[in-house]
This record gives structure tokens, sequence and C-alpha cells, in this order.
């Protein structure tokens, strides 16, 4: 079975944030898919996308609902 994956617009969404602190909070964490585009003919390329599973999204709020843990 394939994992629900959430965007960043979703996940802000849900959780009332705004779109660049969830990129913060994602940006780099283990098991989020990143799709950058290639540059082609020196025009620059498209924002990054950024598919996040199920259970990374439950471990970012694990996480900073109880930071001293």
């Amino acid at each position: 079975m394939i994992e629900k994956h959430y965007t960043i617009n979703d996940i802000a969404g849900m959780l009332s944030m705004s779109l660049e602190r969830v990129r913060q909070l994602v940006k780099g964490e283990p098991g989020v898919l990143k799709f950058t585009p290639e540059v082609k003919g020196g025009k620059p390329a498209r924002k990054t996308m950024y598919r996040i599973p199920e259970s990374v999204v439950q471990r970012i709020l694990r996480r900073c609902s109880n930071p001293a843990a």
C-alpha cells in the first residue's frame, strides 16, 4: 500500500501556517520527496516541488509539539 503524500499547500492549510514556515519545517527532513526541474536553455528552473509522506508529517508534528523530547 502506498502512503498518502501531501504538498506544502496541503500542510499549510491543515495547520493554518504560512507556506514559507512549512517549507522550513520540511526542507532537509528525511523521507521528503524533492523534485527539482531541469534547467533548459539557460532559463531559470521553476520552483522545487515537495511531496511529504504522512509518516513524515506525523514525525514533524510530534517533534514540534514536544521539542524537549
